[in-house]
């Protein structure tokens, strides 16, 4: 099984990874592992947004990336929603994959470690990358692989200067 974000970079990953498989996978598209949403700030850059919102970007910075921008979502709300879609893969007992954005991925990341959602800046997630948790009934989630790229060792990958709250 394959839980993916319903948009256009996750889907199209996920459906390269599953045709790789060697027998049928079944692909659950959802919403939920979108990336957070940026309100006023969606489709412009960070020095776009530093100059034309100079006094909300600074606040931003300056409180720790917490909160939203106007009309935006907070990462409390990606947390709840990307935590949701771990939760429900990790009842079946089987092998699951999410493919989604870096900003789900690390919450779900502190969500399965029980850790509060703003340790997410300790967890480098890199484009492409590959996490592992392994999950027991009645266990917290334990962290196998992190962040591993090896599969890219000598590949060209595109840069993207996607928004990810950072930290």
């Amino acid at each position: 099984m394959i839980y993916t974000s319903d948009l256009g970079r996750a889907r199209e990953t996920t459906g390269i990874i599953a045709a790789k498989q060697q027998k049928r996978v079944l692909i659950t598209e959802t919403p939920d592992l979108r990336e957070r949403h940026y309100g006023h700030w969606e489709g412009l850059t960070r020095e776009e947004v530093a100059r034309r919102f100079t006094e909300e970007w600074n606040a931003w910075i300056g409180g720790g990336k917490i909160g939203s921008p106007i009309g935006g979502e907070d990462f409390a709300s990606l947390a709840r929603r990307a935590g949701r879609v771990f939760d429900a893969a990790a009842q079946g007992g089987e092998t699951v994959l999410i493919s989604a954005h870096r900003g789900p991925l690390r919450a779900i990341l502190c969500h399965a470690l029980g850790l509060e959602p703003s340790f997410r800046s300790r967890f480098s997630v890199a484009n492409c990358s590959l996490s592992a948790l392994e999950c027991q009934p009645a266990q917290r989630p334990r962290l196998i692989l992190l962040n591993d790229t090896c599969h890219l060792h000598g590949m060209v990958t595109p840069s993207v200067s996607g928004w990810d709250d950072g930290g």
